[in-house]
């Protein structure tokens, strides 16, 4: 039978690629021009990322062998248009949809 720290101890060894890759992208994509005037606070970029993941199937790896495996399928060309536009279009609807701006 396994025990409340087994089970926490599982659970930190286990890491969903998808979520280090949506990180970087939204990173990434908010450096660009056309999103300089998008709010960067830890609020929208939580909207941002929650946005994007809900919308990505999570990939799920619990050894360092199984995650250079996993971070190499994820650079396929599909994958990586699929996150792309799932993070652009994040940063578009969470920019639009701002609660605690529009609240001032």
């Amino acid at each position: 039978m396994l025990k409340n720290e087994d089970l926490k101890n599982l659970k930190t060894r286990l890491n969903n690629i998808t979520e280090e890759v949506v990180l970087e992208t939204l990173a990434k994509m908010l450096k660009r021009e056309e999103f300089k005037d998008v709010c960067k606070d830890e609020e929208c970029l939580l909207d941002m990322a929650s946005y994007a993941l809900n919308r990505l199937p999570a990939k799920y790896v619990a050894t360092s062998k199984g995650k250079v495996i996993s971070k190499s399928e994820e650079l396929e060309q599909q994958h990586s248009v699929d996150v792309l536009s799932v993070v652009t279009r994040a940063i578009k609807v969470v920019s639009e949809n701002e609660h605690h701006h529009n609240n001032k």
